[in-house]
């Protein structure tokens, strides 16, 4: 892996750009390069690229233009062009030393003007095989050093925001306010299905790094102790029904696959697991559930490139993905939101009068409906990290899951005003909520 050895970023912005508009860069350290955002509003003409060059004037690429930047169009609502006034880049900066590079405005009219510089000071190699001088990353360039090449032809994520790499091998905690946060979430969510008559449970879903660490690269260590041990340990002194399934998945091991090589996620048999996990958890909550069967799912594989294997350069890496059958299904499709990630919700039905469970979880819940359809009359389920209570009221739910996925558990959600929250999700993306 590459060290992190930039240091002293400064961006010093141009006062002079005044004259033309008006605009602002950032600079982040990601894993031993720059990740450059900004936005820029011209007054009398259009910006039309934003060019990036180093200290001898040699340009290094032309920053990726029209990014969304709704904080802009919040700040200057009468301006033109805030929708898509946002810029990126991704540069690699000198393999030792100081480095400068400047961000020119080129506007539609043929004026030039320097919006702002970017400095650092590079104290070892950022990259072993790095160039001499600045070099601009692509976005497929990017996203290949995402994937981390295990044994056995398993892939595994690194260098995203969450550092799941990081957390898996002790650099990255749980740090006070996240702790602080965590718990107040907690004994809320406590608190509000106690007060909605709701029974409440929460299953964290593994990392694939969790169950198959002996596919991981020699060169990485993973730890026994992770953010997910911290969580679990504020969840019982909150006194949160919090549980991991990594115990569940751990004991299924040895047969056939249950994540994707190519692919973050679960399969469809390692998220039947996690499903007993949760009927197990709710039985001893005392609920009593009609289970799924094993005998009645059939399996089949199919090749796919994953979120994984479609990120390596080149020809993408194609891996099995376990889905599922459920012989003779019961539930029906009453509401999709036709949502795409966040803000998705579906409803299904099986009967009228019975159960209903409200699932709130990200992408790996997924997996998990068709299992969950069959064991409640009615599923509900919401693609947020957060716990909603005007959803459980409306849906006038009896269980109510919460399945956050490990790695996002170092950004503790907020569950302030959630249901507003994702009513303007939906409605950016076009669609409607069930609840009108």
């Amino acid at each position: 892996m590459v060290a992190n050895t930039i240091q002293q970023v400064e961006v010093e912005p141009n006062p002079d750009f005044r004259e033309h508009g008006r605009g602002a860069v950032r600079a982040l350290v990601d894993h031993g390069q720059l990740t450059i955002d900004g936005w820029v509003l011209g007054d009398r003409s259009a910006p039309r690229s934003v060019e990036i060059v180093d200290g001898d004037s040699r340009k290094v690429a032309d920053a990726v233009m029209g990014q969304p930047r709704p904080d802009v169009t919040e700040a200057f609502p009468d301006a033109s062009g805030t929708a898509t006034c946002g810029f990126r880049a991704l540069l690699r900066p000198p393999r030792a030393g100081a480095g400068l590079v400047r961000f020119h405005v080129v506007f539609e009219d043929g004026e030039k003007s320097e919006l702002a510089t970017v400095s650092c000071t590079v104290q070892e190699s950022a990259s072993a095989d790095g160039d001499a001088g600045w070099t601009a990353i692509s976005d497929a360039e990017r996203e290949s050093e995402m994937v981390l090449h295990g044994s056995d032809g398993w892939l595994f994520l690194q260098r995203d925001r969450n550092d799941v790499l990081g957390q898996h091998t002790g650099s990255v905690r749980l740090g006070p306010d996240e702790k602080a946060q965590w718990r107040r979430t907690l004994e809320r969510r406590v608190e509000a299905s106690e007060r909605l008559g709701v029974l409440w449970s929460c299953l964290v879903a593994p990392d694939k790094e969790s169950v198959y660490p002996e596919h991981l690269p020699a060169e990485v260590e993973p730890v026994d102790r992770r953010p997910v041990h911290e969580f679990l340990e504020i969840a019982e002194e909150a006194g949160a029904p919090v549980a991991y399934a990594l115990d569940w998945l751990e004991r299924a091991k040895g047969g056939p696959e249950l994540y994707a090589k190519t692919d973050t996620h679960w399969n469809y048999r390692g998220s039947y697991f996690a499903y007993r996990a949760i009927c197990d958890l709710l039985s001893r909550q005392g609920l009593d559930l009609e289970v799924v069967e094993e005998e009645r799912l059939r399996w089949r594989d199919e090749e796919i490139e994953g979120d994984l294997g479609g990120k390596v350069l080149g020809e993408p890496t194609l891996g099995a993905m376990t889905r599922v059958e459920v012989a003779e299904p019961q539930a029906r499709l009453t509401f999709d939101s036709g949502v795409i990630n966040h803000g998705w919700v579906v409803r299904y039905e099986k009967s009228h009068g019975g159960r209903t469970c409200v699932l709130f979880g990200e992408s790996f819940a997924y997996f998990l409906l068709p299992y969950l359809k069959e064991t409640f009359d009615r599923l509900v389920f919401v693609h947020t990290s957060m716990f909603i209570p005007e959803i459980v009221e409306l849906e006038d739910a009896d269980v109510v899951l919460s399945l956050p996925l490990e790695r996002f558990l170092v950004r503790p959600p907020d569950d302030e005003d959630a249901f507003a929250k994702l009513r303007e999700t939906v409605a950016k993306k076009g669609a409607r909520l069930p609840w009108g």
